[in-house]
């Protein structure tokens, strides 16, 4: 019995010191581990871009295009951060005069979480040579959606002007994931 009890107690001991220089071992493994890595910023165009048609009525007839041009406008959405969404527009070239703000109406399809927000025009500096792409540019707006699915519908945000007139063609679509 005696020597049974010396025995058992001996690899008791010898557990307790193999548990005790494991511990400290074994942390040290995980402060090592790799953290996950950040997702890039990915961008994704509207599937559907918005059309419109917008001109002057005849009070300005020298300012006038006839007829009024099909303008087209793309709504991009770039994600990256967790649960953010920066919605931007490209507008495509064309022969119109008329530049028009542009909203984005969003809603989280797995969260339920909706909101809407505009893509204001950037003055162009006036001060130099304007090139094609400067006449309609469009600031960017970033908008917390939380992760998931996101649907966005864009159209015409502002009113028209007091001399001219603007015509919704089709809304512009889009869906796409947020990590």
């Amino acid at each position: 019995m005696c020597c049974a009890a010396i025995r058992r107690s001996f690899v008791a001991w010898a557990a307790a010191s193999v548990a005790a220089l494991a511990i400290p071992l074994c942390s040290s493994a995980t402060v090592m581990a790799d953290t996950p890595p950040v997702p890039a910023a990915t961008t994704t165009a509207f599937q559907v871009p918005v059309r419109f048609v917008a001109g002057c009525l005849l009070l300005t007839v020298l300012a006038c295009d006839y007829p009024p041009p099909l303008s087209t406008v793309t709504p991009s959405a770039t994600t990256g951060a967790s649960g953010v969404v920066t919605f931007a527009a490209e507008r495509s070239a064309t022969t119109s005069r008329y530049c028009v703000p542009v909203s984005v109406n969003w809603r989280n399809l797995t969260t339920g979480v909706a909101g809407t927000t505009a893509l204001r025009l950037v003055e162009r500096d006036r001060s130099g040579p304007t090139g094609p792409g400067d006449r309609c540019r469009y600031a960017p707006a970033a908008v917390v959606t939380g992760s998931g699915t996101i649907a966005a519908v864009a159209d015409v945000g502002a009113p028209p002007p007091v001399d001219g007139y603007q015509i919704l063609v089709h809304p512009g679509f889009g869906a796409f994931p947020v990590p």
